[in-house]
């Protein structure tokens, strides 16, 4: 039998014709439908190894509120308080932590290794969020928005402390009397190298005493950060009854701020309104006080100031005849501009309408973690799912330019302790991140699931599913190409739904972002200190996870006496001190003050993350019966991040009185550069 071809059958060919414009009718309205219910956080992940797909990026945070005037009740309680934030209270696993590969294998497990990068899908133009006329309300965006991290932005970064700089006990970074504070050789901010000048008690225009925490700095440039610790936690004398919220913070009075050399301060207020939450433009998130605050009291309210600031303590008078009023431990965070960015106006309340508006973006983004933090539009999306067999590998390609803006992984539970990743840049031979991959998202030790502005891990139990973990990065990453390469080096097949947004565009000259993870054991007769970073050139440092554990408690640590039963984690008495291009820039007073908290963490609660984890700063692990006092946190910088242009290095302490605990540390530091 011979077949008629169906050219050369008319009515074939019409009826042809006509099931094809049918189909073509079809695809086009599933495909509008499709689009009008999509959302890339919804989508199921399927397909093989070799799946990949490119769709266009969706909106996912709140569109910034257009009336600055529609501001939440105040409220004690951070905004994300209740916000459902998975917790894990499963046994500790002690899984022992991947091994690194010795050299970069060559992948046995490769998604579309020869095809090239589809052109981007073009999406909706972002919406505008508002012009800042200042410098105020630019850097309350920077906020919200993490994409001018990889700029430097040309400033020196340095720190005011209660920094004790020369006795080997590291429990003393606190004043104790007036003589302490002003005259006291031990204590005082650095002006050069091996160089320390006092702070000073000077008299306001109203004659009240004033403690002088930040002695006159000359300007262009901005506070970045202000934390303190008062007499909270300590023993009541006989009759003191401290107030639950505060502790006895109350008695050191108001905090004030001059701006100009002005002779009133711009800002004179009670500390416990200045860091209670309530009070525009001192709102949480942005703020938090000793109950609220894990022990601390912090503001991430920017400052700048043009011609000069300076900031005081004034105590309420009378003053108790042998008692001391003054500031106990605080630390004050300053950028100056290296050169003149032209006149802005410094620091002045109330806020303009822009930046009520910038502020409240901020707290909506900072109440929501874990969401996408940027201005959405224009994002390309790749979802890949990938296999690894054992001891293999996998990786995904970018072609740019670009920025990636969000990299998401969903990984059952436990397959991620097998996994190393590393991410090579502009084919660069060595990667720009490395480590295990849970140590690039949080704790390295074990999977701590937690929420902030730039990373996380949040559990998901999926209905009828297996315990799940999500890691996210929102770190913005340029790159000209890059090479995201994940190493298993355990017997299991571990399977990894990966979604990542990049922005295609031009503007990556510069850096590129860097993590690396390190271990070390530190023995108590080591007198050097935990190095945590060592880096030369020229960049930004944006934060760091830290975890001490197994300390040894046996021996004579105080004062040739053993540790006491009741002091525990006593390893956060050592400071974490940042060098910038050779110099003690940012001092530190202790761990976990570094860390935003106070106290050892005094009210973290294993079973409520809002009780200790922050947008930029937080307590994920904290355990005195679990491998040898475990305490793991993490500390990110947005506007307070540091640049340094020869090096930077940073050490942490290990001990009591000298390096003198043997301690194990783990950390992951992130930096540009």
């Amino acid at each position: 039998m011979t077949q008629t071809p169906i050219g050369n059958n008319k009515n074939s060919s019409a009826s042809l014709w006509l099931l094809l414009a049918l189909l073509v009718c079809a695809a086009a309205a599933f495909a509008g439908w499709s689009l009008f219910f999509y959302h890339p956080e919804t989508v199921a992940l399927t397909g093989s190894t070799a799946d990949a797909t490119k769709t266009p990026g969706a909106t996912f945070s709140p569109t910034p509120t257009a009336n600055p005037t529609d501001t939440p009740a105040p409220t004690n309680t951070p905004i994300w308080r209740n916000s459902a934030v998975p917790t894990d209270t499963s046994a500790p696993t002690n899984t022992p932590l991947p091994q690194p590969p010795t050299d970069t294998p060559v992948p046995t497990s490769v998604s579309n290794p020869n095809s090239p990068t589809p052109a981007p899908a073009a999406t909706n133009t972002p919406k505008p969020v508002g012009t800042c006329s200042t410098l105020t309300c630019q850097l309350l965006r920077r906020m919200a928005d993490l994409s001018t991290l990889p700029h430097p932005e040309g400033t020196t970064s340095k720190q005011f402390a209660s920094n004790n700089h020369q006795s080997p006990e590291k429990f003393w970074d606190y004043f104790r009397s007036d003589q302490f504070f002003s005259q006291d050789p031990r204590y005082g901010y650095p002006i050069g190298p091996n160089s320390y000048a006092n702070y000073r008690i000077v008299f306001g225009p109203d004659g009240t005493k004033e403690y002088e925490v930040l002695p006159r700095t000359e300007g262009p440039g901005y506070i970045a950060r202000v934390w303190f610790t008062h007499r909270q936690h300590d023993r009541p004398a006989e009759g003191e009854e401290p107030d639950p919220e505060w502790g006895f913070f109350a008695e050191a009075g108001n905090i004030r701020f001059y701006f100009d050399d002005e002779p009133t301060p711009r800002v004179d207020m009670p500390v416990t309104r200045f860091f209670g939450g309530e009070e525009s433009p001192f709102l949480t998130p942005l703020v938090r006080h000793y109950r609220t605050g894990n022990g601390g009291n912090i503001s991430h309210v920017p400052m700048p100031f043009y011609h000069s600031v300076r900031v005081t303590l004034a105590p309420n008078p009378p003053y108790d005849e042998g008692k001391y009023v003054g500031p106990r431990m605080f630390q004050i965070a300053v950028k100056r501009f290296d050169s003149d960015p032209g006149p802005f106006e410094s620091f002045r309340l109330p806020f303009t309408q822009e930046e009520a508006r910038e502020l409240e973006r901020v707290r909506k983004v900072w109440s929501h973690l874990g969401d996408y933090p940027y201005p959405t539009g224009g994002e390309v999306e790749v979802r890949q799912v990938l296999e690894i067999e054992p001891g293999g590998s996998a990786q995904i390609d970018l072609s740019g330019p670009g920025m990636i803006t969000s990299l998401r992984l969903i990984i059952q539970d436990g397959q991620e302790n097998d996994l190393w990743m590393r991410i090579f840049w502009d084919g660069q031979a060595s990667p720009g991140v490395e480590g295990p991959l849970r140590a690039l998202f949080g704790t390295a030790e074990e999977t701590r699931p937690y929420r902030s502005l730039p990373l996380g891990i949040v559990a998901i139990q999926p209905p009828g599913d297996e315990k799940q973990h999500e890691f996210y990065n929102f770190f913005p990453m340029p790159f000209h190409s890059a090479r995201i390469l994940f190493t298993n080096s355990g017997g299991g097949r571990p399977h990894i739904q990966a979604t990542i947004l990049y922005r295609p565009t031009n503007d990556i000259a510069g850096t590129r972002f860097h993590a690396l993870f390190k271990e070390e054991r530190l023995q108590a007769d080591n007198p050097a200190n935990y190095r945590l970073l060592d880096v030369a050139g020229s960049g930004r440092y944006v934060g760091c996870i830290l975890t001490g554990h197994d300390v040894d408690r046996g021996g004579q640590p105080y004062y040739d006496e053993g540790l006491p039963d009741v002091w525990r984690f006593p390893y956060l008495e050592g400071d974490y001190d940042l060098w910038v291009d050779g110099q003690l820039a940012l001092p530190g007073t202790g761990v976990e003050d570094d860390f935003d908290g106070g106290y050892y963490y005094i009210w973290y609660d294993p079973h409520d993350p809002a009780s200790s984890q922050f947008p930029l700063s937080g307590c994920t692990w904290k355990d005195k019966q679990v491998r040898g006092e475990v305490a793991s946190q993490y500390r990110f910088y947005v506007t307070d991040a540091v640049d340094f242009d020869q090096s930077l290095g940073i050490e942490v302490e290990h001990g009591i009185i000298g390096n003198n605990l043997s301690v194990t540390y783990s950390s992951t530091a992130f930096w540009y550069q």
